[in-house]
């Protein structure tokens, strides 16, 4: 559990990957990662790359030291047809 000043986050059933190993089989495996700043989504898609100091999900860059990472399911589209 993770307190934030507005209300409390539980990470209780979310995968939070940080090491090296974890950020590969996202790259091999195609899994959807969230990535989290202060308890909020800032980012998400598929991990491009990632080197000791940031991670590229999607199009976004990511400070591996101050954002968090999660394991989650992709977004839905709508289905408006």
């Amino acid at each position: 559990m993770r307190r934030n000043s507005r209300k409390t986050i539980y990470w209780g059933s979310m995968d939070i990957i940080y090491r090296d190993a974890d950020f590969t089989n996202a790259m091999l495996f195609g899994t959807y990662i969230m990535v989290l700043m202060d308890g909020k989504m800032i980012g998400g898609g598929l991990v491009e790359e990632f080197d000791e100091i940031e991670v590229k999900v999607g199009q976004g860059r990511f400070l591996r030291n101050s954002s968090t990472f999660v394991l989650a399911p992709p977004p839905q589209c709508p289905t408006n047809m």
